[in-house]
């Protein structure tokens, strides 16, 4: 049964403390939600004005290099999700724990980071050829969709979404979800049953995975040869009634006609 329902309002704009307070508090997103047949709004909010990451000002530098994979172009800062029923916030989770733990840019330390204008074909050729429209064309393309809902743990609550927390050599994005489940409804991020305190993060394939089949289900997360690597890696994933599992398997990558070992397993 469908137990959440949701629309897109207004990205941008300031709420909670007056204009001529110390800390302005500034919303990136914002979506209509119903849980359980309850009417709530859930905010992405910056607390302060957050600063660029891999900026459209950088487009020919750092922007659309590997670092900056999935954060072409960012904002950067103090970054809660917040729910709120009626004029009431009742949840609150800060989402600056999540990062740091993969690759990231190197000022992106000590914070947490979204994308806020996406890259186009033609924005490296034109930064080299020294559009002076460039940034300002950039600064002015809408700011995508964080809050993309879904059931991740399948217990029957699409009340979860990904965010992007790091990458790996080269452009191998890491994600998180956060939400409530029926068994947590506090704001969280998911974990498996084999860590249930350790937020997992995984792959964007992985967690698509989940949402196509209960079952156990193989996903590649490194190959033989990739940047250079003597074993290959992949997770089996499976999920239902809200539990998480995924199995970590490591294997070796033997010379021509010669069969793959299993090197190592684990439960992540």
């Amino acid at each position: 049964m469908r137990l959440i329902a949701f629309c897109l309002v207004a990205v941008t704009l300031a709420i909670g403390a007056p204009a001529h307070a110390a800390t302005r508090q500034i919303v990136r997103e914002q979506r209509t939600v119903i849980i359980h047949g309850e009417k709530e709004t859930w905010r992405l909010i910056w607390d302060g004005k957050p600063k660029t990451l891999c900026g459209p000002d950088d487009v020919d530098g750092g922007a659309l290099t590997c670092p900056c994979s999935g954060w072409a172009y960012a904002e950067r800062g103090k970054l809660s999700l917040v729910r709120s029923r009626g004029k009431h916030d009742i949840d609150r989770l800060d989402l600056i724990p999540l990062f740091g733990q993969f690759d990231y840019p190197s000022e992106a330390e000590n914070s947490a980071y979204v994308q806020r204008w996406p890259p186009k074909k033609g924005d490296f050729a034109r930064a080299i050829d020294g559009d002076p429209t460039l940034t300002a064309e950039i600064k002015k393309r809408p700011a995508p969709v964080i809050m993309n809902f879904a059931d991740y743990n399948r217990d029957g609550l699409s009340a979860k979404f990904l965010v992007q927390v790091g990458t790996m050599p080269c452009g191998k994005h890491q994600f998180a979800a956060v939400g409530i489940t029926k068994a947590n409804p506090h704001l969280h991020a998911l974990a498996s049953v084999a860590h249930p305190k350790t937020p997992l993060m995984m792959p964007l394939n992985a967690w698509q995975a989940l949402l196509k089949s209960p079952d156990p289900t193989v996903v590649s997360i490194w190959d033989c040869g990739d940047h250079g690597s003597e074993e290959r890696r992949e997770f089996v994933v499976s999920a239902d009634s809200g539990d998480i599992r995924v199995k970590d398997r490591l294997f070796s990558c033997p010379a021509d006609n010669q069969p793959e070992m299993l090197v190592e397993e684990t439960d992540e």
